[in-house]
Protein backbone atom coordinates (compact mmCIF):
# COMPACT_ATOMS: atom_id res chain seq x y z
CA UNK A 1 0.00 0.00 0.00
CA UNK A 2 2.89 2.47 0.62
CA UNK A 3 4.14 2.02 -2.46
CA UNK A 4 0.68 2.32 -4.19
CA UNK A 5 0.55 6.08 -2.71
CA UNK A 6 3.91 6.80 -3.25
CA UNK A 7 3.04 5.93 -7.18
CA UNK A 8 -0.01 8.39 -6.60
CA UNK A 9 2.09 10.87 -5.47
CA UNK A 10 4.67 11.08 -8.32
CA UNK A 11 2.26 10.76 -10.91
CA UNK A 12 0.37 13.91 -9.70
CA UNK A 13 3.88 15.58 -8.87
CA UNK A 14 4.64 14.93 -12.52
CA UNK A 15 1.02 16.17 -14.17
CA UNK A 16 1.96 19.70 -11.75
CA UNK A 17 5.12 19.67 -13.35
CA UNK A 18 3.66 18.52 -17.23
CA UNK A 19 1.07 21.03 -16.59
CA UNK A 20 3.26 24.39 -15.27
CA UNK A 21 3.89 26.18 -18.82
CA UNK A 22 6.93 27.51 -17.15
CA UNK A 23 10.08 26.24 -19.11
CA UNK A 24 12.49 26.66 -15.76
CA UNK A 25 10.06 25.60 -13.36
CA UNK A 26 10.83 22.35 -11.35
CA UNK A 27 9.02 19.86 -8.87
CA UNK A 28 11.51 18.70 -6.00
CA UNK A 29 10.04 15.25 -5.33
CA UNK A 30 11.47 15.05 -1.88
CA UNK A 31 10.03 13.08 1.42
CA UNK A 32 8.55 16.52 2.62
CA UNK A 33 6.79 17.76 -0.14
CA UNK A 34 5.02 14.00 -0.70
CA UNK A 35 4.08 14.15 3.15
CA UNK A 36 1.93 16.89 2.84
CA UNK A 37 0.30 16.05 -0.22
CA UNK A 38 -2.85 14.67 1.70
CA UNK A 39 -5.54 15.28 -0.82
CA UNK A 40 -5.50 14.94 -4.86
CA UNK A 41 -6.23 18.09 -6.27
CA UNK A 42 -9.06 17.64 -7.91
CA UNK A 43 -10.03 20.70 -9.28
CA UNK A 44 -6.55 21.83 -10.69
CA UNK A 45 -6.65 18.19 -12.61
CA UNK A 46 -9.84 18.89 -14.59
CA UNK A 47 -8.60 22.47 -15.21
CA UNK A 48 -5.97 20.45 -16.87
CA UNK A 49 -8.03 18.83 -18.69
CA UNK A 50 -10.81 21.74 -20.00
CA UNK A 51 -7.41 23.48 -21.11
CA UNK A 52 -6.23 20.06 -23.06
CA UNK A 53 -9.91 20.09 -24.84
CA UNK A 54 -9.26 24.13 -25.93
CA UNK A 55 -6.75 23.22 -28.34
CA UNK A 56 -8.47 19.89 -29.90
CA UNK A 57 -10.57 20.00 -33.05
CA UNK A 58 -14.05 18.33 -32.07
CA UNK A 59 -17.49 19.09 -32.01
CA UNK A 60 -18.76 17.81 -28.71
CA UNK A 61 -22.74 16.21 -28.25
CA UNK A 62 -24.93 16.89 -25.71
CA UNK A 63 -27.13 14.56 -24.68
CA UNK A 64 -30.26 14.94 -21.52
CA UNK A 65 -32.17 11.65 -20.24
CA UNK A 66 -35.12 13.14 -18.56
CA UNK A 67 -38.42 11.54 -17.99
CA UNK A 68 -37.46 8.59 -20.03
CA UNK A 69 -36.36 10.54 -22.45
CA UNK A 70 -33.18 11.18 -24.48
CA UNK A 71 -32.75 14.34 -26.72
CA UNK A 72 -28.91 15.43 -27.81
CA UNK A 73 -28.04 18.31 -29.80
CA UNK A 74 -24.51 19.14 -30.91
CA UNK A 75 -22.65 21.79 -29.01
CA UNK A 76 -19.82 24.80 -29.39
CA UNK A 77 -16.41 23.41 -28.07
CA UNK A 78 -16.39 26.13 -25.30
CA UNK A 79 -19.56 25.14 -24.23
CA UNK A 80 -17.65 21.97 -22.76
CA UNK A 81 -16.03 24.37 -20.17
CA UNK A 82 -19.57 26.61 -19.75
CA UNK A 83 -21.31 23.19 -18.32
CA UNK A 84 -17.90 22.02 -16.50
CA UNK A 85 -18.68 24.69 -14.07
CA UNK A 86 -19.90 22.17 -11.38
CA UNK A 87 -17.36 20.11 -11.54
CA UNK A 88 -14.91 23.28 -10.26
CA UNK A 89 -16.52 24.56 -7.18
CA UNK A 90 -15.58 23.99 -4.41
CA UNK A 91 -12.12 23.99 -5.01
CA UNK A 92 -10.98 20.35 -4.16
CA UNK A 93 -7.14 20.36 -2.89
CA UNK A 94 -5.46 19.92 0.06
CA UNK A 95 -5.09 23.44 1.50
CA UNK A 96 -8.89 23.89 1.48
CA UNK A 97 -10.49 19.91 2.05
CA UNK A 98 -7.75 18.49 4.20
CA UNK A 99 -9.20 20.22 7.41
CA UNK A 100 -12.53 18.46 6.46
CA UNK A 101 -12.65 15.22 4.75
CA UNK A 102 -10.24 11.99 4.50
CA UNK A 103 -8.89 9.49 2.21
CA UNK A 104 -8.93 5.99 2.23
CA UNK A 105 -7.60 3.77 -1.12
CA UNK A 106 -7.88 0.40 -1.72
CA UNK A 107 -7.54 -1.65 -5.11
CA UNK A 108 -10.84 -2.76 -6.53
CA UNK A 109 -9.75 -5.51 -8.86
CA UNK A 110 -13.57 -5.50 -9.75
CA UNK A 111 -13.28 -2.49 -12.26
CA UNK A 112 -9.20 -2.65 -11.70
CA UNK A 113 -8.66 0.44 -10.32
CA UNK A 114 -6.93 2.31 -7.75
CA UNK A 115 -9.73 3.92 -5.31
CA UNK A 116 -9.35 7.11 -3.73
CA UNK A 117 -12.15 7.55 -1.66
CA UNK A 118 -12.52 11.49 0.39
CA UNK A 119 -15.60 11.30 2.92
CA UNK A 120 -16.05 14.14 5.53
CA UNK A 121 -14.18 13.85 8.67
CA UNK A 122 -15.91 16.86 10.48
CA UNK A 123 -19.15 18.19 9.96
CA UNK A 124 -19.37 20.29 6.96
CA UNK A 125 -19.75 24.06 7.04
CA UNK A 126 -23.16 25.09 5.06
CA UNK A 127 -20.38 26.39 2.73
CA UNK A 128 -19.60 23.25 1.17
CA UNK A 129 -22.47 21.21 -0.45
CA UNK A 130 -19.90 18.61 -1.56
CA UNK A 131 -20.16 15.31 0.38
CA UNK A 132 -18.05 12.92 -1.21
CA UNK A 133 -15.46 12.51 -3.82
CA UNK A 134 -13.80 9.51 -5.59
CA UNK A 135 -10.68 9.37 -7.47
CA UNK A 136 -9.75 6.08 -9.70
CA UNK A 137 -6.07 5.09 -11.35
CA UNK A 138 -5.29 2.66 -13.63
CA UNK A 139 -2.77 0.53 -11.55
CA UNK A 140 -0.93 -0.27 -15.34
CA UNK A 141 -0.37 3.21 -16.35
CA UNK A 142 -0.70 4.95 -12.79
CA UNK A 143 -3.03 7.21 -14.42
CA UNK A 144 -5.96 8.70 -13.93
CA UNK A 145 -9.05 7.54 -15.42
CA UNK A 146 -12.22 8.95 -13.55
CA UNK A 147 -13.34 11.33 -11.39
CA UNK A 148 -16.71 11.15 -8.85
CA UNK A 149 -18.25 14.11 -7.26
CA UNK A 150 -21.41 13.78 -4.77
CA UNK A 151 -23.22 17.18 -3.87
CA UNK A 152 -26.13 17.68 -1.84
CA UNK A 153 -27.75 20.60 -0.82
CA UNK A 154 -32.14 21.77 0.17
CA UNK A 155 -33.39 24.44 -2.00
CA UNK A 156 -37.00 25.01 -2.09
CA UNK A 157 -38.22 21.84 0.28
CA UNK A 158 -35.96 19.66 -1.72
CA UNK A 159 -33.53 17.97 -1.45
CA UNK A 160 -31.12 18.10 -4.40
CA UNK A 161 -27.94 15.43 -5.05
CA UNK A 162 -25.72 16.38 -7.83
CA UNK A 163 -23.84 13.30 -8.86
CA UNK A 164 -21.08 14.45 -11.10
CA UNK A 165 -18.65 12.15 -13.07
CA UNK A 166 -15.73 12.92 -14.95
CA UNK A 167 -14.26 10.43 -17.57
CA UNK A 168 -10.93 11.62 -18.56
CA UNK A 169 -10.67 11.96 -22.29
CA UNK A 170 -14.00 10.68 -22.91
CA UNK A 171 -16.90 12.73 -21.25
CA UNK A 172 -18.56 13.93 -18.23
CA UNK A 173 -21.82 13.58 -16.78
CA UNK A 174 -24.20 15.54 -14.30
CA UNK A 175 -27.31 13.90 -12.60
CA UNK A 176 -29.25 15.67 -10.78
CA UNK A 177 -31.44 14.40 -8.58
CA UNK A 178 -34.65 16.34 -6.87
CA UNK A 179 -36.67 15.13 -3.87
CA UNK A 180 -39.90 17.06 -2.48
CA UNK A 181 -41.02 15.28 0.81
CA UNK A 182 -43.45 12.66 -0.01
CA UNK A 183 -43.11 12.92 -3.86
CA UNK A 184 -41.15 10.73 -6.65
CA UNK A 185 -37.42 12.04 -7.11
CA UNK A 186 -36.85 13.62 -10.53
CA UNK A 187 -33.74 12.56 -12.26
CA UNK A 188 -32.20 14.67 -14.60
CA UNK A 189 -28.93 13.44 -16.71
CA UNK A 190 -26.64 15.76 -19.02
CA UNK A 191 -23.82 14.39 -21.09
CA UNK A 192 -21.02 16.07 -22.72
CA UNK A 193 -19.08 13.58 -25.13
CA UNK A 194 -16.05 14.85 -26.95
CA UNK A 195 -14.65 11.47 -28.23
CA UNK A 196 -17.10 8.85 -29.58
CA UNK A 197 -15.01 6.01 -29.42
CA UNK A 198 -16.70 4.00 -26.85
Amino acid sequence: MQKLIWAFLATFLLFLSACNNRKNSEVNLTKDSVDSVHIFPVTSFLKGRLRALDTMPITPLKTITEDGKIDSLWMKRDDIRKYASPFLTPIIDSSTMYPFFTEKSFLDQTINAYTFSYDPKVRLPDSINLIHWDVYMNPQTNSIERIYLVKEKDENNENITTQLTWLVDKWYSIRTITQAPGKEAHVKEEKMIWNFDE
